[in-house]
């Protein structure tokens, strides 16, 4: 059975191009002051140069016509994968690189395969639903929400521009989960006081890295992020107030703004955290960066960081866990020794108190001298009463 030649309805600045395939080649039919022009083009007929024929030459057509030339304005004719590339140019400036590049995977991955050769009109939300449901059978629900997330933008632009009347994915309800939180939660596995001594001791086996021992107390004794950490400056230190300014982190040899804007703090350079950056001062305090590579250069991404920690995790025989446990460490230490959690929240970066108190206080463990002193302490606040003699 021969296939089907494609015909697409394209309208820019005005002017009705049909787009017909035609032998290997795509084939342009329209109409200019009532004149109809046809004409073959060297471009072929696939996805790639429908692409090319849409933005350079319609748009060479066009000029070559017109005195004035405004965007392109497509009808109903557009595919999702159309409306997803536009999207996705759009987005580039916007956010981090990395996150694009996740992001464009999630589309490719998880929606190309379903919706992208559909035209938008023909999106029903009980596909989705059902597109939705399949993915929750293999995937956890916020990894999911991730991919229903960037569907959801793709298809909310298409409603922007006048291509949709409504987007069909607010009919279909989301996987009801708290991303961060949860994914936060889900991960976290903090090291005891002994296992940290341990990782600690060995933490500078490996001679190419230096600086090991200085990044695990660092992230132990503040809580930061990976990437906090590997993007700080010695500019963000200051040592006369004791504080740490957190404003970046860096993933994929890119530095951007902190992940929320909560994370944008400004934290108090605890005595572990002190020893860890004067320690690390004596190696790199020639360079901008607190931590650099042995090509004395600011870290592509944390990778390798973490890479050497699994290799320290090994070595000691120590349950192996990602470096950002080291993050749930700082504060499941604080809190189960007392802490104000509203610090802990604060030098978290946490946008409220609830977020820290969901993840962390399932590992506070307390002997039962600290429980009877704190049993005395709330019976004293709650006061006593007298009984009445009979």
């Amino acid at each position: 059975m021969a296939k089907k030649k494609q015909t697409i309805k394209y309208n820019y600045s005005g002017i009705k191009f049909t787009i017909k395939q035609r032998y290997e080649s795509w084939y342009l039919d329209f109409y200019f002051k009532g004149q109809r022009i046809r004409r073959d083009t060297d471009i072929l007929a696939t996805k790639e140069g429908l692409v090319e024929l849409k933005r350079i030459l319609i748009p060479e057509i066009a000029s070559s016509l017109l005195d004035n030339i405004t965007p392109p304005i497509e009808e109903k004719e557009w595919i999702l994968d159309d409306l997803a590339q536009e999207y996705f140019i759009l987005q580039k400036p916007k956010i981090r690189k990395h996150t694009l590049k996740r992001n464009k995977a999630h589309y490719n991955n998880h929606v190309f395969p379903y919706f992208g050769k559909r035209y938008l009109d023909t999106l029903l939300p009980m596909e989705l639903e059902r597109w939705q449901n399949d993915l929750l059978e293999k995937y956890k629900a916020s990894t999911v929400q991730k991919m229903r997330s960037i569907l959801y933008s793709i298809l909310d632009k298409g409603v922007q521009n006048n291509l949709l009347q409504k987007n069909p994915l607010e009919r279909v309800t989301a996987p009801k989960v708290m991303l961060n939180l949860q994914e936060e939660e889900e991960d976290a596995d903090p090291f005891t006081e002994t296992e940290m001594q341990i990782i600690l001791d060995n933490s500078n086996f490996y001679k190419r890295s230096p600086y090991m021992r200085n990044f695990i107390l660092l992230m132990y004794g503040t809580g930061m992020h990976p990437g906090e950490a590997t993007a700080l400056r010695w500019s963000d230190i200051d040592w006369d107030r004791k504080t740490i300014s957190i404003t970046k982190t860096r993933q994929r040899n890119e530095e951007g703004a902190t992940k929320t804007k909560a994370s944008n703090r400004k934290i108090d350079l605890l005595p572990l955290a002190e020893e860890a950056l004067k320690n690390q001062y004596e190696l790199t305090k020639d360079y901008e960066y607190v931590f650099i590579s042995s090509k004395k250069e600011p870290f592509y991404s944390h990778d390798i960081v973490g890479v050497n920690f699994q290799r320290i995790l090994k070595r000691t025989g120590i349950k192996a866990r990602v470096l950002y446990n080291l993050r749930h460490t700082f504060a499941s230490q604080l809190i189960s020794k007392g802490a104000d959690i509203v610090y802990v929240s604060k030098m978290l970066g946490h946008k409220d108190v609830s977020i820290t108190l969901k993840i962390y206080t399932k590992f506070i463990e307390e002997d039962d001298e600290i429980r009877f002193k704190k049993i005395e302490k709330m019976g004293t606040i709650m006061g006593t009463f007298q009984k009445k003699s009979l």
